[in-house]
């Protein structure tokens, strides 16, 4: 009986012991199979990580390559642009022969339009472009001509005349006759041209769009009333006006500077569209000469110094520099982008449109032309020209083989070229 039951007992426990074995064993073989795949899942990760990694570092050296080159080629550019120049190659040359007859020279004038240049006389004007294509050329009879440029436009009048032509790089736009003498002009880049007229008694501001016809839009002024304008100027757009006046007030002298708008703000401020006037600023000096470099900003140029304005707002015009000057003013100079300065004492002063001053630097030289082409500042004397860059810096000085008249930077990515105006036509020139 105890030897059944022992081995019954014995049966059991060996069921017990397989039934466990066959567990283990099952259950490592899972166990072995989720490593397995777990270790086939690391090794794609991994394979996916390393070609991932190579792939960064390959666009890394790729963008460090073509960084590395470009760094070069500006280096190279810029280093060439550093050099003072003195080698001139002269490239093409187209002639012009009209107005050419009063060899004196000083009717025959040059100014930089689109590409390139207008050359402007007291019986007609031709349009140069910067390949040396005539591209038209029209006849009148100026006894004064005074004109202004954009990016799209060129307006000249007959300073004193009647007529005034509006132009675009194809030829005449519009033209108009006036029934009051001309004193000045100014023009926006929709080609609304201002027109400040005079007669004895009164002057007056007319407005007429590219095509010559006049716009609804007029200011009459005397100088015992809101004074006498002597200066003009808009906005980039056209909607901004800039007056300068003289005026007379109990026997008092003293010079304003008002600004009026043509958009909703005048129409919001009154009837006059005057959103802003500065006149306190002027007490004790004369305003001479006013400018807006776009639609924001505008100097005020008086005798001691000059007044940076913003007009960011529209209806409210707001001083946002002021420069005061030791000596006295020689000679003025300004664009779309800076107001350039020379004084008595020899001094060049650069201002940015905002009222930075970008170059403060010594002219040792006599010259009797200046002017601002691109960020070029050009000097001529004779046929010396002396070229500085906007910062100061100059990088030609050369007794030119011609008779030059006008000088005006080429745009050209690597090479340094000119449009020179000279009495007979305009060269293009190459220096290094």
């Amino acid at each position: 009986m105890f030897g059944k039951s022992r081995k019954k007992n014995e049966n059991a426990v060996e069921r017990d012991i397989n039934k466990t074995t066959k567990s283990l064993v099952s259950s490592n073989i899972a166990e072995d199979e989720f490593i397995v795949k777990d270790l086939g899942v690391n090794k794609e990760k991994k394979n996916s990580d390393i070609k991932d990694a190579i792939k960064k570092k390959v666009d890394v050296k790729r963008i460090a390559i073509i960084s590395f080159i470009f760094l070069i080629i500006v280096t190279i550019i810029f280093s060439f642009r550093l050099i003072r120049f003195n080698v001139v190659e002269m490239l093409w040359k187209t002639s012009v022969t009209r107005g050419s007859s009063n060899v004196n020279n000083k009717s025959i004038r040059y100014s930089s339009f689109k590409n390139g240049l207008m050359r402007i006389s007291n019986d007609g004007i031709t349009y140069i472009d910067d390949v040396g294509t005539v591209r038209f050329t029209v006849s009148y009879n100026m006894l004064d001509p005074i004109y202004e440029s954009n990016d799209n436009y060129f307006a000249i009048a007959d300073r004193n005349g009647y007529v005034f032509y509006i132009f675009d790089e194809n030829g005449v736009t519009g033209t108009n006759y006036l029934t009051n003498p001309i004193q000045k002009i100014s023009l926006s880049e929709d080609g609304i041209i201002y027109i400040l007229q005079s007669d004895e008694e009164s002057s007056y501001v007319n407005v007429f769009r590219s095509r010559g016809e006049e716009i609804d839009i007029s200011i009459k002024a005397n100088l015992n009333g809101d004074g006498m304008p002597i200066d003009i100027s808009t906005s980039r757009d056209g909607t901004e006006l800039l007056l300068s006046y003289i005026c007379l007030t109990n026997n008092n002298i003293y010079s304003k500077a008002t600004y009026y708008n043509f958009a909703d703000p005048g129409k919001a401020a009154n009837s006059k569209r005057i959103v802003g006037e500065f006149i306190e600023e002027f007490k004790d000096s004369l305003l001479a000469r006013v400018h807006f470099f776009d639609d924001k900003y505008s100097c005020l140029i008086y005798d001691t110094g000059v007044y940076f304005v913003s007009t960011a707002n529209s209806s409210k015009p707001t001083i946002i520099g002021n420069q005061i000057f030791e000596y006295k003013i020689k000679s003025i100079y300004y664009n779309s982008e800076y107001v350039v300065f020379v004084f008595e004492n020899n001094k060049m002063n650069v201002f940015s449109k905002n009222g930075a001053l970008i170059a403060d630097k010594t002219i040792d030289f006599d010259y009797e032309n200046f002017y601002v082409s691109d960020n070029y500042i050009v000097f001529l004397y004779g046929n010396r020209v002396m070229i500085y860059d906007i910062r100061g810096r100059m990088i030609f000085d050369k007794e030119m083989d011609m008779d030059v008249q006008y000088v005006a930077k080429k745009k050209s990515l690597i090479w340094t070229e000119l449009l020179v105006g000279v009495t007979d036509g305009v060269e293009c020139i190459r220096f290094y």
